[in-house]
């Protein structure tokens, strides 16, 4: 059962997974602090020395969870780059998706995402570094898919602003749903951030 050493979200087994969603509901629900090792073997419903022959402790747990978390969802959200050539279409395929799995209200309400987004406490340093990491990927993607379409847009424009400016459009869509906006007053913002991109496309 290979885990102990690192975690390779895109090849763990089935039984691992399962253990890792059990987790992540259960460190959300109560938060890592008050989550003993117990707790979260007890939510996975499998014999205590299973848990132990994959995670060494808590902590190791705890990192291999939040990574699989985010990785899951990191690639939900990065998933419309694919498939789209068109730069506009490719952003705003990606933040619709973005504005579905923060308002998923049947996993964990995307909590972990849309609070991770806005604001870690520093006392987490293993969530915050996972949310950096994926903060950081979403920027990387947009430059790269913008990178790649350059040739539609004017040749001034500021491509890393211009990704860290949707990047930011993602914070505030987190923002706007954890203040109770709804998916379609979110689509709706997605559509006006469009027209920034809209600028510096060549007619």
């Amino acid at each position: 059962m290979p885990m102990k050493d690192d975690l390779h979200v895109e090849t763990i087994s089935p039984d691992i997974e399962a253990m890792l969603e059990a987790s992540v509901r259960m460190f959300w629900k109560r938060g890592y602090e008050s989550t003993s090792f117990d707790d979260v073997v007890d939510a996975m419903g499998v014999p205590k020395e299973f848990v132990e022959g994959a995670f060494s402790n808590k902590e190791e747990l705890y990192t291999a969870a939040t990574r699989w978390y985010l990785h899951n969802y990191g690639r939900r959200l990065l998933s419309g780059f694919a498939m789209h050539s068109n730069c506009v279409d490719a952003i705003r395929v990606a933040l619709y998706e973005c504005v579905d799995v923060l308002c998923d209200k049947t996993d964990s309400d995307g909590c972990l995402l849309s609070t991770g987004l806005l604001e870690i406490s520093t006392q987490d340093s293993i969530l915050a570094r996972e949310i950096t990491e994926l903060r950081n990927t979403m920027v990387d993607a947009i430059t790269h898919k913008l990178t790649n379409c350059k040739d539609s847009l004017k040749p001034d424009t500021d491509i890393e602003t211009l990704a860290r400016f949707y990047a930011a459009t993602l914070q505030g869509l987190a923002s706007q749903c954890k203040d109770g906006a709804t998916k379609e007053q979110l689509y709706r913002v997605v559509d006006m951030s469009m027209k920034v991109l809209d600028c510096y496309r060549i007619n």
